[in-house]
């Protein structure tokens, strides 16, 4: 006994499990977590070491190198990438695809601590950030006001920061802009030269007065005690208090001990108004759009406190808002993309009754799906977002199916339960066989962790998966039961449109059937128009989509004061707000540094604008005032924040390839499809070169080294042992005081201690010079590497590589020294070779599906043949509406190889059921189109229409990734195609078939004989 006849025979029982199924699922749907990204760990980590005021040589030499050496010999390590700079290192690793990212990070911090020994005494901390979805903060927040907040720490940390991370839900806020309060002990060198005061000896004695340890236990009285020796200092008045010398010599003698706010090496600013960020991470597994439902229910709240008046706080950037906003687009699509199925179901079904039986697969499917996101501890987020989406339209196809062949039988068998089982029998196995072939595509990529585009399509596939099995389910079930409760459809006297239809339809079969050779002419014709599209097409895996925010990279020529810059990015400012209303400006935020700074224009929203963001950017470009420190030029911020074409300059001296890229630079420029052409170089910053001369240090018994940690503690600044205070612990420094540390002078006359009753100047031991020198050092794979970053115009990726090719090759470079093309390049290459090889693998796992249900090998082949045609479909389509062939269309070929075989499945099914009852091949096939052609017509429709609104529309994933319209155009465009071969030519193509077989055949029985 299959589903049907249990679902006819126990009618309610069916209709109890139909309806848990349904309450279930809605139970779940609510406590099923929304998420912007799944939990994705990706198999990579960032080291982060610190080392403030130093330059990129030292901590190359110093820190990095040492690092990357340690670390090279990790089993699974795929790449290495480093960027040393002046205020410390950045090393990136990438393993394997599959690695445990945890240990493989426990495996770095090992290997660091190795070789701890080597690298400076005065570096205190190194960060191993592993990478994940959760580690990307879901809402970015922006903070500003006319009051002064440099000062404001305590304030926000208090009234802010500490009140948003006591909310379930998030996981921890990061405030930045704003320093935290820091003991600082700033020396003066006149009394340190009076005192005759060794700046590493005091450096030491600082560090080890003050303390906290235990020191074991003493018994009392049956009692037992801990013993801690105290010497733990917590107050200003304790530092400058304490003895440091000779002659009761304490540290106020020599320094003043400030409790005061560090100055930043960095500003923001926000709408012309210093800025300070705020960035909230939520907990894993937490729902995204409730969680930041709270947030701003919390800052209202913040808001509305008497402290904090003034103060404004804007929302940069808040996830729950995006899928928000796609969770709305897509309903909307959905909606009316069901709207449509249920318009042409009736077209062609002319029966209210059926077709709302038909289209009650849809919100069952879907709700089950939900129920089971939950059940599995997978959440609703924009992947999943996306297969929901995209199953919509096949859900009711097997219900079609079904549900069309039950009405035909019912026309010859009176019995309305005998008909059902019959009209189900019929079709049962082609609509498991579609559904397994639509299912079986995304195979490859559930059981595979070789990539990232496998672990994202994962999270695609499992929600298409749930919701066709659930449509089968249902159609093999409570469908056929409910359908045979209904009265059947009389034969019709009128003839409608399709019944016209199917009589022409099964003419031109047998005249095709009849005319072999123009059958034979007219599929060789569909293949070789394949040429036409295939090379008009553009293609680019990646395309980078304009957006409402423009980056403004001021492009500084050196390293300038923090106030020098601000000057000029007031300038900036002023300009864009002069013009805020012609600019259609909405807010403008702008980050620098001494020698980096980048203005980020918010433009207003889609639905406002009246200008093209083309334009606005040419607009301002044109009137842009210049400033002396910089070169001010525009980069479009993508969609998917896909990087810029880059290409790397590969050697040992970071002072050749400097030279290497202006060549480069040149030629590239020289190229009218190149614009924007800029080295990471960044070469020319000046430094102070201090070069000891060892003959006069000898002299007075130091060494280099000596000298060098002297200076650095003095100019620098180094980090003491912190401090508890009331509100956390307290940072503590020692350094010269700012106003003796500003000029060369001040650092020629720094008092170096040379014995108990002598001091001499840094001047005379040491010769200066200023010379130019990197501002960043970039390592790839432990070899120097430089960045030469290219914007494209009006050329795609697949012109620029070869552009870059010729130009590249033709450059002599010296021995050792190379170029490579950047990741770019490299992700687009990679995920083109692993979708084909997906579409590959789908493609035989469909053909050993369909030869084990059909227990042939010939006749599939007929069937997947449609998948070629759908391909081609898929390139006309994008030839006549101009669309770029990207990532997201390669997807929807994967998706369209398991639809268009459906198709195929139901129709030569019929057919060899036919030939099995005793009908001649001719009239099998012509009756068996004839019979087929209303579900086929009616389950492509319904699929094309229901994707028709996400093919017109520029739903984005997230509300701002990637837009579907691409893939929905490549299942719209490959299924009509392959829908129309597949009534006109695929019995053409089954006939050649069987001819093969019986030639074959023949063939056989006389070599037997």
């Amino acid at each position: 006994m299959n589903f049907t006849e249990l679902s006819l025979k126990r009618p309610v029982t069916s209709i109890m499990i139909f309806i848990s199924f349904v309450v279930i699922g809605i139970i779940s749907s609510r406590m099923v977590p929304l998420e912007y990204f799944p939990d994705i760990s990706f198999p990579g980590a960032y080291i982060s070491i610190p080392y403030p005021n130093s330059t990129p040589e030292e901590v190359e030499r110093n820190i990095t190198r040492p690092v990357e050496e340690a670390i090279s010999t990790i089993s699974g390590l795929e790449e290495i990438s480093s960027t040393s700079s002046e205020d410390q290192a950045g090393i990136f690793v990438r393993f394997k695809m599959g690695s445990d990212i945890g240990l493989k990070a426990m495996e770095v911090k090992e290997k660091i601590d190795g070789v701890r020994n080597q690298l400076p005494d005065d570096m205190e901390r190194v960060f191993i950030n592993k990478f994940s979805a959760q580690d990307n903060p879901m809402m970015n927040l922006r903070i500003s006001s006319e009051r002064d907040l440099s000062n404001a720490y305590d304030l926000l940390d208090r009234n802010l920061k500490q009140r948003i991370e006591r909310i379930n839900g998030v996981a921890k806020v990061d405030l930045y802009g704003v320093e935290k309060k820091q003991i600082r002990i700033e020396l003066i060198p006149e009394r340190i030269e009076a005192h005759n005061v060794n700046l590493n000896e005091l450096a030491g004695k600082l560090q080890q007065s003050n303390f906290s340890m235990t020191a074991g236990k003493v018994d009392e009285s049956g009692k037992r005690y801990l013993v801690r020796p105290i010497g733990e200092i917590t107050t200003v008045e304790g530092f400058e208090n304490l003895v440091i010398g000779p002659n009761n010599l304490r540290v106020h003698d020599i320094a003043t001990v400030n409790y005061e706010t560090p100055e930043v090496n960095y500003g923001r600013h926000l709408d012309r108004k210093y800025a300070i960020g705020l960035d909230v991470f939520k907990e894993s597994g937490a729902n995204t759009v409730a969680v930041g439902d709270r947030v701003m229910e919390e800052i209202a709240v913040i808001n509305r406190l008497p402290e904090m008046r003034g103060i404004n706080i804007y929302e940069m950037h808040n996830q729950a808002t995006g899928i928000i906003s796609s969770l709305t687009e897509l309903l909307n699509a959905g909606l009316l993309g069901g709207l449509f199925s249920i318009m042409i179901l009736f077209f062609f079904l002319r029966q209210i009754s059926t077709t709302l039986i038909v289209a009650l697969a849809v919100p069952f499917s879907l709700i089950v799906t939900l129920g089971f996101l939950y059940f599995l501890d997978l959440s609703l987020n924009i992947l999943s977002m996306m297969g929901l989406m995209l199953a919509i339209g096949m859900l009711v196809d097997n219900a079609v199916v079904v549900t069309e062949s039950i009405h035909r039988t019912q026309l010859d068998n009176k019995d309305p339960k005998d008909a059902t089982i019959k009209g189900v029998k019929k079709v049962a196995m082609a609509v498991t066989a579609g559904t397994l072939t639509t299912i079986i595509v995304f195979l490859p990529n559930i059981i595979s962790e070789l990539s990232m585009i496998a672990v994202q399509l994962y999270h695609v596939a499992i929600s298409i998966i749930i919701a066709l099995v659930a449509s089968l389910f249902i159609s093999l079930t409570v469908i056929p039961m409910l359908t045979s409760k209904i009265k059947p459809p009389k034969k019709k006297e009128k003839k409608y449109f399709v019944d016209k239809l199917e009589v022409k339809y099964e003419k031109m079969l047998g005249w095709l059937m009849k005319h072999r050779y123009s059958s034979s002419a007219l599929i060789m014709l569909t293949i070789f128009s394949a040429a036409i599209p295939l090379g008009m097409v553009n293609v680019d895996m990646f395309p980078r989509e304009s957006s409402r925010e423009l980056y403004l990279h001021y492009n500084l020529n050196d390293t300038y004061t923090l106030d020098t810059v601000e000057e000029s990015v007031f300038v900036i400012e002023d300009y864009l707000y002069e013009n805020k209303e012609n600019f259609e400006i909405e807010s403008v935020y702008t980050y620098y540094q001494g020698e980096y700074a980048q203005s980020t224009i918010l433009l207003t929203e889609e639905d406002d604008a009246k200008k093209d963001v083309t334009l606005i950017k040419e607009e301002i470009e044109e009137g842009l005032p210049p400033i002396s420190i910089g070169a001010p030029s525009f980069e479009y911020a993508s969609r998917n924040n896909s990087e810029q074409v880059q290409v790397y300059l590969i050697g040992e001296s970071s002072e050749e390839l400097i030279a290497l890229s202006e060549e480069v630079i040149r030629r590239l420029e020289s190229n009218p499809g190149f614009a924007d052409v800029r080295s990471e170089a960044e070469a020319g910053t000046e430094e102070v070169q201090l070069v000891v001369d060892r003959q006069r240090a000898q002299n007075f018994g130091l060494n280099s080294q000596q000298i060098a940690g002297m200076v650095s503690n003095s100019m620098r600044g180094m980090n003491l042992r912190r401090v508890r205070g009331n509100s956390g612990e307290i940072d503590v420094v020692l350094a010269m005081q700012d106003s003796d540390r500003q000029t060369i002078t001040d650092l020629k006359n720094l008092p170096i201690n040379i014995s108990e009753d002598q001091t001499v100047k840094l001047a005379s031991l040491a010769d200066f010079q200023i010379s130019s020198g990197p501002r960043s050092i970039q390592r790839q794979d432990r070899q120097t590497s430089l960045g030469i970053n290219i914007n494209l115009d009006d050329i795609n990726m697949d012109e620029a590589r070869q552009e870059i090719a010729r130009v590249m090759d033709q450059i002599n470079y010296p021995a050792g020294y190379g170029w490579s093309y950047g990741r770019s390049f490299n992700n687009d290459q990679e995920a083109m070779d692993e979708m084909i090889i997906n579409m590959l693998l789908a493609m035989f796992l469909i053909y050993l599906v369909m030869a084990s249900l059909f227990e042939s090998i010939l006749f599939p082949s007929s069937i997947i043949s449609s998948i070629f045609f759908a391909i081609i479909g898929v390139f006309w389509f994008f030839f006549i509406t101009g669309t770029t062939f990207s990532f997201m269309a390669m997807i929807g070929i994967l998706i369209l190889m398991g639809i268009v075989v459906n198709n195929g499945i139901v129709l030569i099914d019929h057919i060899t059921q036919l030939r099995n009852e005793g009908y001649s091949r001719f009239d099998a096939v012509t009756k068996g189109g004839r019979d087929r052609m209303r579900p086929i017509l009616m389950t492509a429709g319904t699929t094309v229409l229901g994707l028709i609104p996400l093919c017109i529309g520029t739903t984005q994933i997230g509300g701002d990734g990637p837009p579907y319209f691409p893939m929905a155009r490549a299942i719209v465009g490959g299924l009509t195609f392959s829908t129309v071969i597949t009534l006109v030519i695929l019995p053409s193509i089954y006939i050649i078939l069987d001819d093969i077989k019986l030639w074959a055949g023949r063939v056989w029985q006389k070599a037997d004989a």
